[in-house]
C-alpha cells in the first residue's frame, strides 16, 4: 500500500516536501513538557502516599527510572535547566504545602501557579 506523499507526488507529477510547521513543533514540545511534569508529579505523589500508608517503599526501584529522566532532560535542555526543572517538580512547596518562589541571579522572584506558567518561563532560560 502507498502511503500518501507517494500518492500525491504521483498525482502532481513531482516530488513534494513535507515538513511540520515550526509553530506545530513549539506547540507539541509545550504538550509534552506539561505531560511530562503531570506524569512525574503523579508518579511521585504515589509512591509517597503508598509508602505513607502501606509501608512499601518503591524508592530502590524508582530511583532508576528518575534517574533516566533526569539524564534525558540533561540532555534536551542542559544541566542548569535541568536542575530547575528539578526544583520545579520536587521543591516548589513548603511542607505546609505553600508554593514557592524561584530567585534569579538579579533578586526576582517567579512563583508558577501552573505548568504552563513553568513551561513559558523554562523556555525563554538560557
Amino acid at each position: 500500500m502507498k502511503d500518501i506523499k507517494t500518492l500525491l507526488e504521483e498525482f502532481i507529477g513531482a516530488e513534494i516536501n513535507i515538513s511540520e510547521s515550526p509553530k506545530s513543533v513549539e506547540q507539541r514540545e509545550k504538550e509534552l513538557f506539561i505531560e511530562l511534569l503531570d506524569t512525574i508529579e503523579i508518579a511521585w505523589k504515589q509512591e509517597h502516599e503508598l509508602y505513607e500508608n502501606h509501608g512499601v517503599d518503591l524508592q530502590g526501584f524508582s530511583q532508576y527510572l528518575y534517574h533516566a529522566i533526569e539524564t534525558l532532560i540533561i540532555l534536551k535542555y542542559g544541566a542548569y535547566r535541568a536542575e530547575i526543572f528539578w526544583w520545579y517538580v520536587l521543591e516548589r512547596f513548603d511542607a505546609e504545602g505553600n508554593l514557592l518562589g524561584l530567585e534569579d541571579e538579579d533578586g526576582k522572584i517567579y512563583h508558577f501557579k501552573s505548568h504552563k506558567q513553568f513551561y513559558n518561563f523554562f523556555k525563554k532560560l538560557k
